[in-house]
């Protein structure tokens, strides 16, 4: 017996050395295939592309994979504990492998031909698996697996293992690391989150998609109280924290990146100009991307466009809640089904739903309850616009009473004004959009294209063009002054009427309202946006040399466009490029190309950095007040400036112009008021510049303008062949009325605590006088008396007689505005 055992025991020795020997010898052997694990110590993880305001804040990030590479400092101390209780509670103390674990996958392996089918794999295996393997479940990978484990455990140390480990493993819904998780799934950074959030991100890498708190709450529950009792059994947590952290909420909801500012439209911008520049590869090289947009200027252009809207939008009336709970099948009323339907409209930025719960029409008020169970009270100041919708051009009687408006049960949008009062309120149809610039650099200051991100992700600043109606007509009233008219010229606001061969019909602009006020200068004109006088005004320009002068601001204009009723603003153009040919006005003459790219950096590398050329209105005037663009030989180009387009002194009268646009002024038949008087109401500055622009039948609404800080275009319209109406308390919606408050809270906003600064004076810019009549003139610039035309055809026009470059009758009212 004794001599049994002894052979036992060397049989044992023998096998032992020598599948010990055959281990060794296939490790060896095994080297020269085996990864170089050093390259753990220069990884860098695949991270999304993150966007920031110039003054950076987040305002978007984008990337298939959410990545947040932290330090092990970083990561709390529990969250640590949880990951190694549940994963590999020996961490500390093993070499990389679990003997007793290997040996169990082997023996299932050898039963199983050869397939492996169970685990143990320590953090260490993971980090080799997760950085050089496949999940093939074979005996040689697993063995490779062990081989690089042991490697990478003479490499790096414990922490940095456990680092790469907590960076790097897949943890559901698309992230990639703790910091990833933390922020997925609770919307927070790690140091704040709790020890049962804690322990539901460790409980996640054995089954990420079916144990994650979003997909499979009551899995995720079970699962984090598993890790919870880990905890408590090694002695990481104490008897109540463990109770505290299990009766922690369990369900959650998918969180964005917690973005810093607000600016969607610049984000996605930004995203397409990467994408374009670096390719597929910008969604993971971890590329920042700062813009030019100011954080403060973007906020102020979203509330803007958000505030005009819905005050366009209530003058039209009330179309409806979005349902009524009586009408949901299996909607059973309780708290959870509530918190899910708000849940899916809570989508926008500046309105939130409600389910209107109590209608009180003795107290005139309505209450509803919002996401998280909270109740809001909305009083008649809140709803009493309510009229119900009929048409674009017609709405409802008044309401009297809530009840006029509102059910138990009704899904509405509400907001809180700027008086914090709950206000009804519902998703417009109707669109806006506002860019704004550095009128000296052309960097965008702000830039929004339509209501919300969520609603229409179609930029209108760049994509949409349109009609710009009479915001075009300071690009005219400058080609004049080019060609030495003096502003102080006298025109006749009669009605004209002429003869189109084409379409063989009579063309006959109008003013709008259908107004004649007789002869004024053409600043009266401009100001009070009178379309027969930019009518006689082409005519004395020539339209060829308009079409010559107004493509120096870059405006492209089609032949077929190139004709009379140019001047009332069928150029169609985007708000973007519109606002650049609006800069050369404020800066002294000089086309800017606008650009919304600062810098993009990948790691410590700059990458791209933007180089504009700055427009300096004291720089020598290189263009002669001339239609042709000719150069002064004296004064040699300079290449850090813009291309100059204007002569300083054009600029500067047309700019001046447009004060009168804003302010008024004295005509030949007294004071009169511009079309942009608004601006001044609502920002109360006085060194404002600016056009409204409304085309035929009020289907685009503009307003351009600007100070010595900021030029900006405001629009509003439909993304349809649709009119913006007429409402009863404003009349026809034209650009006075609603793109020019969206324009002038804007700058209310933007420019407050700047202080007024007017133009400087060019010195080639002084007073002439026209009979009586003194305004601002050029060196050489001549008045004009255009003796108008009567309201008969005229003289010469017919089938045989036409005057160039006619309109046709498509034309009529095109370009008009309201006079405020």
């Amino acid at each position: 017996m004794k001599n049994f055992w002894r052979s036992v025991l060397w049989g044992g020795l023998f096998l032992g050395a020598a599948s010990s020997a055959a281990a060794a010898g296939f490790y060896y052997n095994s080297l020269g295939d085996l990864p170089d694990v050093n390259e753990l110590k220069r990884v860098s993880f695949e991270t999304p592309m993150q966007i920031f305001t110039r003054d950076g804040k987040l305002i978007g990030e984008f990337g298939e994979a959410k990545r947040i590479p932290v330090p092990l400092s970083e990561i709390p101390k529990k969250l640590q504990q949880a990951f190694l209780a549940i994963e590999d509670s020996r961490f500390y103390e093993h070499s990389g492998i679990d003997p007793i674990g290997i040996m169990r996958a082997v023996a299932v392996a050898v039963g199983n031909s050869g397939n492996a089918t169970q685990g143990a794999s320590t953090i260490t295996q993971q980090v080799a698996r997760n950085f050089f393997l496949t999940r093939e479940r074979t005996l040689k990978r697993k063995l490779r697996e062990i081989f690089i484990s042991l490697r990478i455990e003479q490499v790096l140390t414990k922490d940095e293992i456990l680092e790469l480990y907590l960076n790097k493993i897949a943890l559901g819904h698309n992230a990639y690391g703790v910091a990833a998780a933390a922020q997925i799934y609770y919307g927070r950074d790690l140091k704040d989150l709790t020890l049962g959030q804690m322990a539901t991100i460790a409980g996640l890498p054995k089954a990420p998609s079916t144990l994650n708190p979003i997909s499979y709450p009551e899995r995720s529950r079970a699962r984090r109280n598993t890790v919870l009792a880990r905890m408590l059994d090694q002695g990481f947590i104490t008897k109540a924290e463990y109770e505290t952290a299990c009766a922690e909420p369990y369900k959650t909801v998918k969180h964005g990146a917690p973005l810093e500012a607000y600016a969607p439209y610049v984000a996605e911008n930004a995203r397409q100009f990467a994408l374009d520049r670096f390719g597929e590869s910008a969604y993971t090289d971890g590329l920042k991307i700062y813009t030019t947009v100011d954080s403060k200027n973007a906020e102020a252009a979203h509330y803007a466009v958000f505030k005009g809207v819905t005050s366009y939008d209530h003058r039209h009336g009330w179309r409806g809640p979005l349902l009524n709970t009586a009408a949901l099948q299996g909607f059973d009323g309780g708290a959870d089904a509530r918190e899910k339907l708000l849940r899916e409209n809570d989508l926008y930025h500046y309105i939130f739903p409600g389910l209107i719960t109590l209608i009180d029409d003795e107290a005139k008020t309505a209450s509803a309850v919002t996401r998280g169970g909270s109740l809001i009270t909305i009083p008649w100041e809140g709803m009493k616009w309510a009229s119900a919708f009929k048409t674009d051009r017609s709405q409802g009687p008044a309401p009297r009473k809530p009840s006029d408006v509102l059910k138990t049960g009704d899904l509405i949008y509400w907001f809180q004004d700027e008086k914090g009062q709950y206000t009804l309120t519902q998703l417009p149809e109707v669109e806006s959009a506002l860019v704004a610039l550095d009128p000296y650099t052309g960097a965008v200051e702000a830039l929004v294209g339509g209501f919300d991100f969520e609603k229409s992700k179609f930029d209108r600043t760049t994509q949409a063009k349109r009609q710009v109606g009479s915001n075009f007509k300071p690009f005219l009233y400058s080609s004049a002054v080019a060609k030495g008219i003096s502003i102080n010229s006298v025109f006749m606001d009669e009605p004209l009427k002429t003869w189109d061969p084409g379409s063989r019909t009579w063309w006959e602009p109008k003013n709008t309202p259908n107004r004649y006020d007789g002869i004024m200068t053409l600043r009266e004109g401009l100001a009070r946006s009178k379309n027969v006088i930019s009518v006689r005004l082409i005519r004395q320009v020539g339209v060829a040399n308009a079409v010559t002068h107004v493509q120096k601001f870059g405006f492209e204009i089609p032949k077929s466009q190139q004709v009379e009723s140019m001047a009332l603003g069928t150029v169609e153009t985007t708000p973007l490029d519109l606002v650049a040919g609006y800069a050369t006005f404020a800066n002294g003459g000089f086309r800017i190309t606008p650009y919304f790219i600062d810098k993009i950096t990948k790691g410590d590398q700059l990458v791209y950095q933007a180089d504009p050329k700055r427009a300096d209105p004291h720089a020598p005037d290189r263009v002669i007040n001339a239609i042709a663009l000719t150069y002064d030989d004296q004064i040699p180009e300079n290449p850090e400036l813009p291309p100059q387009v204007l002569s300083h002194g054009n600029a500067y009268i047309v700019a001046d112009m447009m004060r009168s646009v804003v302010y008024g002024g004295s005509g030949i038949s007294g004071p009169y008021w511009g079309t942009g008087g608004r601006a001044y109401n609502i920002t109360g500055r006085k060194d404002l510049h600016g056009k409204t622009g409304t085309t035929n039948d009020v289907h685009d609404a503009w307003f351009s303008g600007f100070d010595t800080n900021l030029v900006a275009t405001s629009w509003m319209g439909f993304d349809t062949d649709r009119d913006l109406g007429y409402s009863a308390s404003q009349g026809p919606e034209g650009g006075a009325y609603s793109a020019l408050p969206v324009w002038a809270e804007f700058f209310r906003l933007a420019q407050h605590g700047v202080p007024e600064q007017n133009m400087d004076k060019p010195a080639d810019v002084k007073q002439c006088s026209n009979d009586g009549i003194s305004d601002l003139c050029l060196k050489g610039s001549q008045a004009i008396s255009e003796s108008g035309a009567a309201s008969a055809p005229e003289e010469g026009a017919g089938e045989d007689g036409a005057p160039a470059q006619g309109g046709n009758s498509s034309d009529t009212g095109t370009g008009s505005d309201d006079i405020f």
